[in-house]
């Protein structure tokens, strides 16, 4: 029952990214001038980065090659997030204009209707550069090429999109119970900016922060056990490997499924 209700919702994503790629091709003039813009302001920060690292040789406790790894895997992540899952940022809208009530109808599970809901494909310049960028790195920090260092990348990419994706979802969820969340949502996205440096370079309070409001998972962590425990497994890879999926499963439970609760349709 299980394996046919996965393929039925493969089918169904599949279709639905069949779809909007035709949207997206029939204006190819603002596909290309979307990308561009996230592209000149991911090569603005990298050149910040260049210049950080070439004046002091280190940022936090990565030194050159390894800051290129940091940045680039960062830049993945968070470009993957955006192409595919983005849309998460539509709920607080559509929870105040009544427009939720669409999904609610549908016999489908309402996140998976966000995730099919529109591709974000300003994003896709940025997820070919970040992986060459990110290739370009491993290339030269010839220690890091192990099977086993490859298995973890995988799977801590995976883990990092999931935990961005909780982050905003439950920064969307918030919408249930407060009338407007753009303040918290401002929080949120200057918390976040500090979450693209290594957190060692931060006090012990905002160290905290970036715990609690969990950035430093999508990024520090991960790279800091790639780059220093390449060849073996340990408690950390776990922590790593498990981190994405079990903040989903709790900000998914405890905050999406009791938002949904309080949800007033605006057919009363």
């Amino acid at each position: 029952m299980m394996i046919r209700s996965l393929k039925f919702y493969r089918k169904i994503y599949t279709e639905f990214i069949r779809m909007d790629i035709k949207r997206i091709m029939m204006y190819p003039i603002d596909f290309v001038l979307g990308n561009m813009g996230f592209f000149l302001e991911t090569i603005s920060t990298l050149f910040v980065l260049y210049i950080i690292v070439m004046n002091t040789g280190f940022l936090g406790e990565f030194s050159g090659y390894e800051v290129l790894f940091f940045y680039s895997y960062l830049m993945l992540v968070n470009a993957l997030w955006e192409i595919f899952f983005v849309t998460v940022l539509e709920i607080p809208y559509m929870i105040q204009s009544g427009e939720l009530d669409i999904f609610l109808v549908r016999p489908l599970n309402i996140l998976f209707q966000f995730i099919i809901f529109q591709l974000d494909e300003e994003s896709v310049f940025e997820t070919v550069v970040a992986l060459l960028l990110l290739i370009g790195s491993i290339i030269q920090l010839s220690g890091l090429w192990t099977v086993i260092f490859f298995i973890k990348l995988l799977f801590f990419i995976l883990s990092s999109i999931f935990v961005r994706y909780a982050i905003y979802l439950f920064l969307s969820t918030t919408a249930f119970w407060w009338v407007s969340n753009d303040g918290l949502k401002s929080i949120f996205w200057e918390v976040s900016q500090l979450g693209n440096y290594p957190i060692s370079i931060y006090p012990q309070w905002l160290k905290a922060v970036l715990m609690i409001i969990p950035f430093s998972f999508i990024g520090y962590f991960p790279v800091h056990e790639l780059l220093l425990s390449t060849n073996r497994f340990t408690l950390e890879t776990l922590m790593n490997f498990s981190s994405g999926w079990i903040i989903f499963y709790l900000v998914y439970q405890f905050f999406w499924k009791q938002g949904l609760k309080k949800y007033q349709s605006i057919g009363g």
